[in-house]
This record gives C-alpha cells, sequence and structure tokens, in this order.
C-alpha cells in the first residue's frame, strides 16, 4: 500500500500545521483535460500525482488567484473544502505551507507511478476528490504580471 511512502512531518521543514476543515482550497486547472468535456464536472487526473514529489504531495492554494500564479496559461480553477478531503476517510492530511503562505499540499495521495496496486488505488481516491469537487471558473483566470524590476530595487 501507499502508506510506507508517508514521510513523517518533522523531516519537510515546508509542511506546516493542517489546514482547517472550513476552509475551500483551490487547484489550478492545468490541463483543459481536468474538465469532464460536456458536463460540469471534474475529471479524476486532477488530483493524481506522481511518485517524483511523493514528500511534499499536491499543490492547492487559498484562493482561485494563489493557484493559478504561476500559471499563466491556466484553464481556470476548481475548489474543494477541506472537510469533504477529509470525509473520504483515506488518511489525507491537508497542511500550509511554511514557505508560501497562499499554498496548501495534500498529503498521502498514492500514487500514479507506484505499481499497479497503488495506481488502482489513486485512481480511485482521485475520483472521489473529484466528485467532492466544484469548477470555480472554466475560463484562463489572468495572471497579474510580476512588477518592473525598477520597482522592487530599494535605493
Amino acid at each position: 500500500m501507499f502508506a510506507k511512502y508517508t514521510i513523517p512531518k518533522a523531516e519537510i521543514k515546508a509542511i506546516g500545521g493542517g489546514v482547517p476543515n472550513d476552509r475551500i482550497i483551490y487547484r489550478a486547472c492545468t490541463r483543459f483535460e481536468f474538465f469532464i468535456f460536456g458536463k460540469n464536472d471534474i475529471e479524476g487526473i486532477a488530483f493524481q500525482k506522481d511518485g517524483k514529489n511523493y514528500k511534499d504531495g499536491l499543490s492547492l492554494a487559498l484562493s482561485a488567484a494563489d493557484s493559478v500564479k504561476k500559471f499563466p496559461g491556466n484553464h481556470g480553477a476548481i475548489r474543494i473544502s477541506v472537510a469533504a478531503i477529509h470525509q473520504l476517510n483515506r488518511g489525507l492530511e491537508v497542511h500550509f505551507d511554511t514557505t508560501d503562505v497562499t499554498h496548501v499540499i495534500i498529503r498521502n495521495l498514492p500514487c500514479m507511478d507506484r505499481g499497479l496496486e497503488e495506481k488502482a488505488l489513486a485512481l480511485a481516491v482521485s475520483a472521489k476528490l473529484a466528485a467532492a469537487t466544484q469548477i470555480e471558473s472554466k475560463k484562463r483566470i489572468p495572471v497579474p504580471a510580476p512588477p518592473p524590476a525598477n520597482l522592487l530595487s530599494v535605493d
């Protein structure tokens, strides 16, 4: 099972405290395939992760705008409540990122690239997460341009 890949929080300095159940969190739609064609539903692919970053987790944000800030070519954003994630009873945890106050991480997700058994579990968990998710926007969310370099320097 995937639990053997769980890394203790103490070993990862960027993992902060748990995000409260009453929070809504957002995920950038980096691919149009996150949406089910012709429906207002989300595909499980929106919550699938590979094991290459197993020490972290799946990235989400505290606002739709923050979820897309690194993805100017985004296809919108989706939202899910932390309570809905915990209600799946799959051992998933949602934590703040201590290096970015707008970033949160879903931990303990099974990975798509770690054998057939874990892949099957990853498909099932991602489908359940997608079913508990709502569409925030199916349109590209503009990403503000960074300030000009001359405004960043202090004289």
